[in-house]
């Protein structure tokens, strides 16, 4: 009897060993397989950056507390700047809402001690320390927030080629939220970001307008916005992400940082894409109107399509189903067709597909807002200059009608796509963006 007891302990034991055993083994795999994770350098996700650094003049700046604070004391630091405004309705609560998602990303980095992130206001009449904050205190932000003079900060943001112009409001509204007073006063200025490095010049210039994580503020952000501003949140042009600025800085730090964490392109929606370009004027509307279409007709017919969106600007992509660059880049012309669709149109020339039914297959499987028409490369290099046009190949036509660049293959990241469509489709040609010009942001009365 005790000899069948102990035979059984012993073979419930051994049992109880092996499946120790097998759960760590499977616990050793699972650590492994982390580990093994594959890292990667970070990318440069949203903002452009500078063929050659662009030194900063240092102004005299004092922080929310009244304590000076010159870009020079951020010395040995990378510094994220943003013009904003505490009295902004339009774009600036988004700004300050996405620099807290910022802030929070940096410090779970653990590179909090190796970054700073700071608003710098462009209305020095108003924004004085108390303002500062008090502008704190409401909306919870804990980054730094900067002032100073109003020639000095007149003279940064001129510098830097950020547009700020004081306008009077001949009726006064809304009500400030700092003097419970009608405002007075209105400021024009540019939105966007600056990234500088640790000797204080700009190295990243980061464009368009910032998107909140799930389109939602915080309720005092919220408050602020008006009726426009309430359509940016939701509709934000040419937008920027938190974790895009983050894969930014970790670019600039020079990190790697799991594969599985970049920010992957997502095209938007065939409905998104629709709310984006509502409004659209009714040329843009109709090329909406046929979003994902492989139109009847030859090259003939996209030369007449571009004769009748005289006075406004076009971009065409060429295309094809058998092109892989092609479909990588698809995402990426999507995002910028709904983002600027309002004010650019966009038309799509699918080459050398021997059969329709292909093209087809492929503009289904990648949804974009506006339409395509069909041909052969030969045809579309007619548009190029150089006559040659690889595929893809995005060819940009102002408004008068002519082709004023082209961009021969695939664009490998928003940032490019847009800052291209900001200089040659809209014309704006302020601030240099890699080996491009290109203007760091459009102006918005705030």
């Amino acid at each position: 009897m005790l000899r069948g007891v102990r035979w059984v302990a012993i073979t419930v034991a051994g049992i109880l060993l092996a499946v120790l055993v097998a759960i760590t083994l499977i616990k050793g795999t699972g650590a492994g397989q982390q580990a093994a994770e594959a890292m990667v350098p970070a990318p440069l996700a949203t903002g452009n950056a500078l063929e050659s650094p662009k030194p900063v003049p240092d102004v005299r700046l004092v922080d929310e507390r009244g304590r000076p604070a010159p870009l020079s004391s951020f010395a040995g630091k990378w510094v994220v700047l943003a013009p904003a405004m505490t009295r902004c309705h339009e774009v600036c609560p988004m700004t300050t809402g996405v620099l807290m998602e910022l802030e929070a990303m940096i410090r779970r980095a653990g590179v909090a001690k190796q970054v700073v992130v700071a608003e710098a206001t462009v209305d020095p009449w108003r924004d004085t320390p108390p303002v500062l904050r008090a502008y704190q205190k409401m909306t919870g932000a804990k980054f730094k927030m900067l002032t100073g003079s109003v020639p000095g900060m007149l003279r940064l943001w001129k510098h830097l080629g950020i547009l700020v112009e004081r306008v009077p409001l001949e009726h006064p509204d809304p009500i400030d939220w700092y003097t419970h007073r009608p405002e007075t006063l209105n400021i024009v200025h540019s939105d966007g970001l600056f990234i500088l490095d640790p000797a204080g010049q700009v190295r990243v210039i980061v464009g368009g307008m910032p998107q909140v994580a799930g389109h939602r503020l915080t309720p005092a952000l919220h408050r602020l916005l008006d009726a426009e501003g309430v359509h940016n949140l939701r509709h934000p042009e040419a937008p920027f992400t938190a974790r895009q600025l983050m894969d930014d800085v970790n670019w600039a730090l020079g990190r790697e940082v799991p594969a599985s964490s970049l920010t992957p392109a997502h095209a938007p929606t065939l409905q998104r894409a629709e709310e984006e370009v509502r409004g659209a004027p009714h040329p843009l509307a109709s090329i909406h109107a046929q979003a994902g279409q492989l139109l009847t007709g030859s090259f003939q017919a996209l030369q007449k399509r571009i004769g009748g969106l005289r006075g406004y600007p076009v971009v065409i992509n060429e295309w094809a189903s058998w092109c892989g660059p092609c479909k990588a880049e698809f995402p990426l012309l999507a995002s910028a067709s709904a983002s600027f669709g309002r004010n650019v149109a966009f038309l799509g020339f699918d080459a050398n597909d021997p059969e329709e039914a292909p093209a087809r297959e492929f503009l289904r499987g990648h949804p974009v807002s506006y339409p395509s028409y069909r041909g052969t490369s030969n045809e579309f290099a007619t548009l190029a200059p150089s006559r040659y046009t690889p595929t893809p190949t995005t060819v940009f036509v102002n408004e008068a009608g002519h082709v004023v660049y082209v961009h021969p293959g695939e664009y490998e990241n928003q940032a490019e796509l847009n800052a291209d469509i900001e200089r040659y489709a809209l014309g704006q040609h302020n601030v240099v963006v890699g080996h491009k010009v290109g203007r760091f942001a459009t102006g918005n009365r705030h």
